[in-house]
């Protein structure tokens, strides 16, 4: 029987010949917040396409965006696990690890409601350990424009996790625990954008972006809304958070650029 390699060994190989850039890029501090930050979003993203196949909806996007987001955590992680500037962050890596080992059998098996309970029930432990990641590095870095990355990353994750639990519901849970879950995501969402906006070093540029969000984000309640007459619409859902997540990604990759900024003109004005 031919010897079958580690998962990682599989990710660092793929990702060495088809994306060398992924190992090429050099970490800072504001682009180790947002990746710590997509880890997240990936969390809820696997779950969320999990939850889409059991589903039956979008088969093909959701076993191909659910393969790709498995492999961008693996690498992902290891990058960090890699660039690590303290011992507090290097322990809060330490806790996602195993969380994830778990995860992430569970998520690239078979996929049916009862699977699909498994991974909801694990869910949380997972994003709060990747959190904690976020968190660690954001006390590291102690400026107000690294936050900024952390809120507009965590926008990524709210949107994918507003989708999960809006399938959930799809697929009959209605208990109270995951209606509460949906609820809370979007009135977090809510909330971040507004803290967002709210920011003083705001660019042109970033206020003209968060404005489309605003518009899309009114537009995607109209279909979560229908919800109240136990209508639901899981590929208008699907279209409409993806299009969210690709505008907050393209958002925290702009306040890191901020962060970047600011943080290099602290260090001139110190000396």
């Amino acid at each position: 029987m031919p010897h079958k390699l580690p998962f990682r060994a599989v990710v660092l190989f793929f990702c060495c010949v088809f994306s060398v850039q992924v190992w090429a890029d050099v970490l800072t501090l504001g682009s180790a917040i947002n990746k710590a930050g997509r880890q997240r979003m990936l969390s809820q993203n696997i779950m969320k396409n999990h939850l889409a196949l059991a589903l039956d909806v979008d088969v093909v996007r959701a076993r191909q965006e659910l393969d790709r987001s498995v492999a961008l955590f693996e690498a992902q992680f290891q990058e960090l696990e890699e660039y690590a500037p303290s011992q507090s962050v290097r322990s809060a890596l330490a806790v996602v690890d195993p969380l994830w080992q778990d995860y992430r059998a569970l998520a690239l098996g078979p996929a049916s409601r009862d699977s699909a309970a498994q991974l909801l029930d694990r869910n949380n432990a997972l994003l709060k350990s990747c959190h904690q990641v976020v968190l660690e590095l954001q006390s590291f870095a102690g400026r107000e424009s690294a936050q900024m990355v952390n809120i507009s990353g965590r926008q990524r994750m709210l949107s994918q996790r507003i989708a999960a639990y809006y399938f959930a519901q799809a697929l009959g849970f209605h208990d109270r625990e995951y209606t509460d879950a949906f609820a809370a995501a979007r009135q977090e969402y809510s909330t971040g954008l507004h803290a967002l906006r709210a920011f003083p070093h705001n660019t042109p540029e970033l206020n003209q972006a968060l404005k489309k969000v605003d518009s899309q984000w009114a537009l995607s309640n109209t279909g979560f809304d229908q919800l109240d007459g136990g209508r639901y619409v899981p590929h208008v859902i699907a279209v409409t958070t993806s299009g969210m997540l690709r505008r907050m990604d393209e958002i925290t990759g702009l306040y890191e650029n901020l962060d970047t900024t600011l943080s290099s003109g602290a260090v001139a004005s110190a000396h």
